[in-house]
């Protein structure tokens, strides 16, 4: 399917800009810092939007370059932008067993968590950027 084709050269694309572009450009293209969307979507939203996470984690899986936590997250926010889709990203740390800080990234879009839902529990939002899809354009007519 072409979503698959087009997540996977974005996926790639979206590793490149991770390694050699500041996250302070990439930042300004996730959203708005401190905002946040709502939990409520309708059932139309709901399913593109677990559709995109599971394209995401399928192609993630393939993938020759790494595809963790933020790849994932990023490329599916891209996904999910292009929709006009809203989506909360987050990002968060905490301590492992030899006190050494871990971060992780997920997305979150109404009540659904697109990307790294099963790990998101351990660690303490530190970060979130939101983009509020139609909801926005909706509000300024």
């Amino acid at each position: 399917e072409l979503l698959l084709i087009f997540s996977f050269v974005l996926s790639g694309f979206i590793r490149f800009l991770i390694l050699f572009v500041p996250f302070r450009f990439i930042a300004r293209f996730l959203g708005e810092e401190t905002a946040d969307t709502p939990e409520q979507i309708d059932s139309e939203t709901y399913l593109k939007a677990k559709k995109i996470g599971w394209v995401i984690h399928k192609i993630s899986t393939i993938t020759p370059w790494e595809s963790k936590c933020l790849v994932k997250a990023i490329t599916a926010a891209v996904l999910l932008k292009l929709r006009r889709i809203p989506y909360t990203m987050y990002f968060g740390l905490e301590k492992d067993q030899s006190n050494k800080l871990k971060a992780h990234a997920w997305l979150r879009c109404g009540f659904l968590i697109v990307t790294g839902g099963r790990e998101k529990d351990q660690f303490k939002v530190i970060s979130q950027f939101a983009n509020v899809g139609k909801l926005k354009q909706s509000s300024e007519r």
